[in-house]
């Protein structure tokens, strides 16, 4: 069950992180902000990528690159809707599981059992009941289906090299991609600023760092559809911070309601 350790890890570090960066994003835009943190990450990964480094084939390269291209499309595709429609564009983009469930059966040759068909659907209910907010979103759908295929990608080689050199690479990529979107119209001046505030940022980026570790660790170590449901842990993290650190108070009832469902849902994912 370490799988589940790391899947879980992964959730909360991921949280914890993120629940200090509303303001930081509202202040530097989405991509910007998120090109920082990616440097920053990809800093603290390089050392051991290089340590357990070995040859890989140009089928790894591909999807891993693939990878790193689709995370960051599903990251802008949230920035995107994120700007009409906050919640609902959050909401939709984490029913990523539920894509799971069946790609990774067709594609990857991942059983599909009874509890573990319940525990997605709860997971997936209890994301909506948190976060929807009535307004159907494009931008959110489109951000949960194309991580889907990231997430097909990165599952389909991560055995074939060191887990976390597929996390540098793949994250490299990513940052490379969201840096060359956000530089378009002032080129070395927004270049210039995103390097900055990677040692800004820096705290953030050991956050991420740990929750990318435990993530691609687990998605090492367990299948694609059981690990995906239980890093959706770092959602019901959120609203407990949103609550008690950050004083959100707003239908807390009604949201607390779609955290039991989420953890019922996690409960029968870990049972299975």
């Amino acid at each position: 069950m370490m799988w589940a350790i790391y899947a879980l890890g992964s959730g909360v570090f991921n949280a914890l992180w993120t629940a200090w960066i509303k303001a930081k994003v509202q202040k530097e835009g989405a991509l910007p902000f998120t090109a920082s943190v990616r440097w920053g990450v990809v800093i603290l990964l390089v050392p051991f990528a290089i340590a357990h480094w070995r040859p890989a084939s140009a089928y790894w390269w591909t999807f891993t690159l693939l990878s790193g291209v689709f995370e960051s499309l599903s990251m802008w595709a949230l920035a995107k809707g994120a700007r009409k429609d906050y919640y609902a564009s959050y909401a939709l983009s984490n029913i990523t599981p539920l894509f799971i469930l069946f790609s990774s059966h067709f594609l990857l040759g991942e059983t599909i059992s009874l509890s573990l068909g319940m525990g997605v659907g709860l997971v997936v209910v209890g994301i909506l009941w948190l976060y929807y907010r009535g307004h159907w979103s494009w931008w959110g759908f489109l951000a949960s289906v194309i991580g889907t295929f990231c997430s097909l990608f990165s599952k389909a080689v991560i055995g074939l090299a060191d887990p976390i050199t597929h996390a540098c690479v793949s994250f490299t990529m990513g940052a490379v991609f969201c840096t060359m979107i956000s530089v378009r119209e002032r080129p070395v001046k927004e270049f210039g600023r995103i390097m900055g505030n990677v040692w800004t940022y820096r705290y953030l980026a050991v956050g991420s760092a740990l929750a990318t570790w435990f993530f691609y660790m687990a998605m090492f170590l367990a299948p694609l559809n059981r690990m995906s449901p239980l890093v959706r842990i770092n959602l019901v993290v959120g609203f407990l911070l949103s609550y008690f650190h950050l004083k959100e108070s707003h239908d807390w009832k009604g949201r607390g309601f779609g955290a039991i469902l989420l953890i019922l849902g996690l409960v029968l994912v870990l049972v299975e």
